[in-house]
């Protein structure tokens, strides 16, 4: 009985999602309300609100769903590839892979997370925790290398990938090329650079240039 009563709680929970999904991609993310997919997937408001507190914890099961998918890729794509480019890549790139069923909500939802002061924006408050583990991600991707990079690059790296990774999915966002093959060229592109970038870290004056902008990114860092 538990755990019948458990998987009808998981299937009104995911018919929410699916139904705030439609609406937000249908009326915007801010002309919608809690009672109006409450409605939609045909629930009393109260419902809604004890499975979800809010739209923006909706839009963070989303996240979070996206993440775990992502992360079964990462795993098959880590312990294949070797070389920091194609770890890095085949990371960036399986993002895209996964939000790629998703790009129409995704485009609508980013007209409210470019807003820096909206708890779904990436870079917000709120989404620190879910930001770490997708960071965390970026740590295994240059364990596994065997690149060497200044102690100080180095500890800075993960999030510099990440920062990588976001700047891809804003480009795919804009990418009106077949199936996004723009997009995966410019993350094998850049990966490539970085990976060559980080070879010769060790250089005097790389490490000088390097030092200047590691200070940037903790003197301006937006999060």
């Amino acid at each position: 009985m538990a755990r019948k009563k458990a998987k009808k709680a998981e299937q009104t929970k995911q018919r929410l999602l699916d139904v705030s999904l439609e609406l937000f991609l249908k009326k915007g993310f801010e002309n919608t309300t809690m009672r109006e997919i409450a409605a939609n997937a045909g629930l009393a408001p109260g419902a809604a609100y004890y499975h979800f507190s809010s739209k923006e914890s909706m839009i963070f099961d989303f996240y979070e769903n996206s993440y775990e998918a992502h992360l079964i890729l990462v795993d098959e794509i880590l312990a294949q590839k070797k070389s920091l480019k194609d770890r890095l890549a085949g990371v960036v790139a399986a993002q895209i892979q996964v939000a790629e069923p998703y790009k129409d909500i995704s485009k609508a939802l980013f007209k409210t997370a470019i807003d820096p002061d909206q708890d779904i924006s990436p870079f917000s408050q709120a989404s620190k925790p879910l930001r770490d583990k997708n960071i965390a991600i970026m740590v295994q991707v240059l364990e596994g290398s065997t690149r060497k990079a200044p102690p100080k690059l180095r500890a800075a790296l993960p999030e510099l990938f990440w920062l990588f990774k976001m700047g891809m999915i804003l480009y795919w966002l804009h990418d009106r090329s077949t199936d996004g093959q723009k997009t995966y060229r410019l993350i094998n592109k850049g990966a490539d650079i970085i990976a060559k970038v980080i070879g010769v870290a060790g250089l005097p004056v790389i490490q000088s240039v390097s030092a200047k902008a590691l200070g940037l990114l903790d003197e301006f860092r937006p999060y």
